[in-house]
């Protein structure tokens, strides 16, 4: 009789449940594998049959069909190879299962070993649902699950470990070696790779625009000539973003391992990619439909730094993103959604040098030159800026500037104390003094955009809250339209 169990493929950042159907019948010795299974899948019968072997059980010389169910699913990696072998074993009478209920995630080395795959935590996670099926995926994937979803599963090392508790058998305790120090090592690189906000000298509006931007969760562009601390800004702005709740932290180690990564729980990612990037790079893309940086960038920052020396048809790509908050691919007949819920910070020269604005006159560059720099960007690109910054260089020796008096400690709590307090986009508007915006529209109309209202509401209402006023006055409008760029 055919037997079942659960296991799950990876689509994107999602897993799908699989069902291994696993059936030993009568006729010439032979494993055939269907499901539309990939070529790892296809390669998993060498594998299990030398682990089979090497784990003290007897390979059955009969005829073995796998079927990996939904048929029209394309299954790919490693992670059916432990369901499989318990199949196998199980329809073959050498495993008595206690219970129908079974999950199973992990590739088998030849010796008998359950090795890691990539993307076990949004494998495990549709697995999870049930809570009466008994779950078993390698040690460094469980401690994985313990740390981000708060669910137990049974971490094994070894086939016949697996089989030992699916017997009845008590569960062995491991303690995974090296998974904490990696996560420990990346929030610490975090830390030390960030400078702090108060090592920032002599650009008190741009301070103040980090804070604004980490707040309203808006998109920040700082421009200007080299040297004036541009990068270091933007490398400051992810050390003031408040740590992940439970849930986000699920969220974001979910798509981090399904990049083959561990996620410094509970700080937000960080993603800088170098100016070669791609459109599939950015957005997503390619044959399986695997997610770009703004995925990745989840919940954390996204750094475009010398946003001049990107593509345009890669910059291009962001518009709908940037809006919708997801990134929408159809190819081929198959379409996937991913998440974008991403805090851009783009850093950029005005022109090739850098120079372009100098009131000496001192740029050089050719009319090709000065069109890669950020003052070069399509209009609708820089309209998705909310917060856009001119950066010039300091009057005075950077050293015999004052420190600022904030912290990237203390900056973190005011901007999680801000977030709460925030209210929804619809709600911002109704902060402002209506007199103050016809006022405004009769000025500044031909200059703000339909989407530039929106932005400028938000940042006069994140500016009110830092400076303790609920209601939106001149003062507050003043510095939404500078913040903005409205010259």
């Amino acid at each position: 009789m055919p037997l079942s169990i659960s296991s799950s493929t990876l689509i994107g950042i999602r897993g799908a449940p699989v069902e291994v159907e696993v059936d030993v019948a009568t006729g010439i010795p032979a494993v055939r594998i269907v499901g539309l299974p990939d070529a790892a899948v296809g390669e998993a019968r060498e594998r299990i049959r030398s682990a089979i072997r090497s784990s003290g059980f007897t390979w059955p010389a009969r005829r073995i069909t796998v079927n990996l169910a939904p048929a029209d699913l394309r299954k790919s990696g490693g992670s059916f190879d432990l369901a499989i072998a318990l199949g196998i074993l199980a329809a073959s009478g050498q495993l008595r299962l206690a219970s129908q209920r079974i999950a199973a995630l992990g590739e088998l080395a030849l010796d008998g070993r359950v090795r890691g795959v990539p993307g076990a935590l949004p494998l495990a996670l549709p697995l999870m649902a049930d809570q009466e099926r008994t779950l078993l995926v390698p040690v460094e994937t469980a401690a994985q699950l313990g740390a981000h979803a708060g669910v137990s599963a049974h971490g094994i090392a070894t086939l016949r470990e697996a089989v030992d508790l699916l017997q009845g058998a008590a569960p062995v305790a491991h303690h995974p070696s090296g998974l904490d120090g990696v996560i420990e090592q990346g929030s610490a690189v975090g830390r030390m790779n960030a400078p702090d906000l108060s090592s920032i000298r002599g650009q008190p509006i741009a301070t103040r625009a980090l804070l604004i931007s980490a707040i309203g969760r808006l998109p920040l562009l700082l421009e200007g000539p080299p040297g004036v601390g541009k990068s270091m800004m933007a490398q400051a702005l992810h050390g003031i973003l408040p740590d992940l709740t439970s849930q986000e932290a699920t969220e974001v180690g979910a798509i981090a391992s399904a990049a083959g990564r561990i996620s410094p729980a509970p700080r937000p990612p960080l993603r800088t990619p170098h100016h070669d990037l791609t459109v599939a790079g950015l957005i997503g893309g390619g044959p399986r439909l695997t997610p770009g940086e703004l995925t990745w960038a989840h919940r954390g920052l996204l750094i475009l730094d010398e946003i001049g020396e990107f593509r345009r048809d890669t910059l291009e790509a962001l518009r709908e993103p940037l809006e919708r908050r997801v990134v929408r691919l159809s190819r081929a007949g198959r379409s996937e959604e991913f998440p974008a819920t991403t805090l851009l910070v783009a850093t950029g020269n005005p022109c090739g040098c850098g120079e372009l604005e100098s009131s000496d006159g001192s740029c050089l560059c050719t009319p090709r030159a000065r069109s890669r720099g950020s003052l070069s960007l399509s209009a609708p690109i820089r309209d998705r800026f909310a917060l856009r910054i001119r950066l010039g260089r300091p009057l005075a020796p950077i050293s015999t500037l004052p420190t600022g008096s904030l912290t990237t400690s203390a900056a973190r709590k005011v901007v999680a104390s801000a977030r709460a307090a925030l209210p929804v986009q619809e709600e911002t508007f109704k902060r402002v003094n209506p007199m103050l915006l016809r006022a405004l529209a009769r000025t500044h109309a031909d200059r703000i955009s339909g989407r530039g209202w929106e932005q400028l509401s938000t940042i006069a209402c994140v500016s009110g809250l830092l400076s303790g006023r609920e209601s939106i006055g001149d003062t507050e409008l003043a510095e939404a339209l500078h913040l903005l760029g409205v010259r």
